[in-house]
């Protein structure tokens, strides 16, 4: 069955737009500092303050997420081909997908949002910036060999299970949504990592990229689930111990 149209092609494009855009932020705020790209002017109307950070956000999430999706968008184009509307259809899916990511990225900034209030109230903390970074990654690296990764991965990796398994006609924004929810169950402890590192960290942005890309499309990426667990665990503990004894 052919599709005219490779939408895994837009999917990289708008991807590439997020990373030219995170770039243009990240640059254009003076340096990869925690908050350099995202903190806002306290002058603005509060939802501007608000938005402008979630913004970044979802700029974010869509730089790093819209690479690993094309191979089930892929998939579900050539099966809903024959559907009624398919390109509606594919766009519904893809909107119920980045609906949960969106939901991530609402959260994700409120986290953000705690995590600097409380930095900046303890004192004690906010002299040991690695400390934060260190547990984040501890999480990051232990949730690599849960089941719940495991299960999420294997139904990312296989968008033909996947779809033989969930698709009905005209069920796209829940399916989009159950596919969401599949890829934040795999990626959430790794995109977590960023509120420890801070949104702007353009290297840990393409380090964390290229492995979630690789875990989810990659012939042999399963295979690098547990080191990247290993390295994520000794690093943690490593910061963790230096921000302790410092």
């Amino acid at each position: 069955m052919r599709v005219r149209r490779d939408p895994g092609v837009a999917l990289w494009v708008a991807a590439g737009v997020c990373w030219a855009a995170t770039f243009w932020l990240v640059l254009g705020s003076g340096g990869p500092g925690h908050h350099a790209a995202v903190g806002g002017q306290p002058a603005w109307p509060w939802p501007l303050r608000l938005g402008a950070p979630l913004g970044a956000w979802l700029v974010m999430v869509g730089a790093m997420m819209l690479p690993t999706a094309v191979p089930m968008v892929r998939m579900f184009a050539v099966v809903s081909a024959r559907a009624p509307g398919p390109a509606v259809a594919r766009l519904v899916f893809l909107a119920g997908y980045l609906a949960v990511w969106t939901a991530f990225a609402v959260v994700a900034l409120l986290a953000d949002r705690a995590v600097h209030a409380l930095v900046a109230s303890w004192a004690w903390l906010a002299v040991r910036p690695g400390l934060l970074l260190g547990a984040v990654l501890l999480v990051a690296g232990a949730f690599q060999f849960s089941a719940l990764k495991d299960a999420c991965l294997t139904a990312c990796r296989n968008p033909v299970e996947f779809l033989f398994r969930h698709y009905r006609r005209g069920g796209a924004w829940g399916l989009g949504l159950r596919h969401g929810v599949s890829c934040l169950g795999c990626c959430w402890a790794l995109m977590l990592v960023m509120i420890g590192a801070g949104i702007a960290s353009l290297a840990w942005m393409l380090g964390l990229t290229a492995v979630m890309v690789v875990e989810k499309t990659a012939p042999r990426g399963d295979r690098l689930v547990a080191p990247v667990g290993v390295l994520l665990l000794v690093a943690g503990v490593s910061l963790t111990l230096s921000a302790l004894l410092s």
